[in-house]
C-alpha cells in the first residue's frame, strides 16, 4: 500500500511578521453579467448597481459594482495567502470603500499584517490582524478592511504535515 502524500497550503502562525505585506499574486476582471447577478441574488434593491438610466443621472459613467461584491473578490484573493490555514474568520473592521469599481475593472488585493499573537486560552492557535487593500487595474486604492484570522499553529500540526507551500509554488 503507498503512502498519502500530504500537501498544505497556506500559513500557518508563525510563518507571520507584524509590518509584512503579502502581495496576493491573482487578479480577477469583473464583468457586468456577474455584478447584476449578485445584485440581483443578494436581493438588493438600490437601482444604482442595476438601472444604467439611474447611475448616469447620479453621475457615474455606468452601473457601478455593488460595493459588496467588491469586499468579496477582495477577500477572496486573500485566502490563499492568509487564511488556508485558518480555523474562523473572526470579522472585519474599519471597511472603507474608497472608489466605485465598474464591470471591466481588473482587483488586485494585498494585507499587512498588522499584529500577531497567540491564544490566551489554547495553545495550538493564535491570532492574526490584518489590514487589505483592493486596487484596481490603475493602482487606485478601491477598498481596505482589517480581519482577524484565528490559524493554526504549525507546532501543533501532525508531524506528518509537509511544510507550508508558497502561493503559486510548483507542486
Amino acid at each position: 500500500m503507498s503512502q498519502r502524500k500530504v500537501i498544505r497550503y497556506g500559513r500557518f502562525l508563525e510563518d507571520f511578521r507584524p509590518g509584512e505585506t503579502h502581495r496576493h499574486h491573482w487578479g480577477r476582471t469583473l464583468t457586468a453579467g456577474e455584478a447584476v447577478q449578485f445584485t440581483t441574488w443578494t436581493m438588493n434593491a438600490n437601482p444604482l448597481y442595476f438601472n444604467a438610466v439611474y447611475a448616469r443621472r447620479l453621475g457615474h459613467p455606468g452601473m457601478p459594482v455593488n460595493p459588496l461584491l467588491v469586499l468579496n473578490v477582495v477577500f477572496g484573493l486573500s485566502v490563499e495567502d492568509l487564511s488556508e490555514q485558518a480555523l474562523a474568520h473572526l470579522g472585519y473592521w474599519n471597511v472603507r470603500f474608497l472608489r466605485p469599481v465598474y464591470a471591466g475593472d481588473t482587483l488586485t488585493s494585498e494585507s499587512e499584517v498588522l499584529e500577531v499573537r497567540e491564544s490566551s486560552s489554547r495553545p495550538d492557535r493564535g491570532i492574526v490582524h490584518v489590514r487589505t487593500s483592493g486596487m484596481n487595474q490603475d493602482g487606485e486604492c478601491v477598498l481596505q478592511y482589517e480581519r482577524r484570522i484565528l490559524v493554526k499553529k504549525r507546532s501543533h500540526f501532525p508531524k506528518d504535515a509537509a511544510p507550508a507551500k508558497a502561493p503559486g509554488a510548483a507542486v
